[in-house]
């Protein structure tokens, strides 16, 4: 009799333990879903990152040939202007 009581005692500890590792994998199972929720939120923020950062990349690069232009024009009109200067004072 105490045989049989000392192995359903070793069952029943058996049995705690296993419930307290199915509880602990469900904690678990639970903390990995949250973070691949914040992952998940992390990939949006960072694909919506990089398409802000393309379209200031595109504004940028367009506004730079825009300047690169005028810049042009303006050192044309100012070697116009220093070389009419210098044809009038020539006389």
């Amino acid at each position: 009799m105490t045989d049989l009581s000392d192995r359903l005692d070793r069952i029943d500890v058996k049995l705690d333990k296993l419930s307290e590792a199915v509880s602990q994998l469900a904690r678990i199972e639970e903390r990995i879903s949250h973070q691949n929720d914040n992952m998940h939120q992390l990939d949006a923020k960072l694909s919506d990152m990089e398409s802000r950062i393309r379209t200031l990349e595109l504004q940028g690069s367009s506004r730079g040939v825009l300047l690169a232009g005028i810049e042009r024009f303006g050192w044309l009109a100012i070697s116009a202007l220093v070389g009419l200067a210098a044809f009038f004072f020539k006389k």
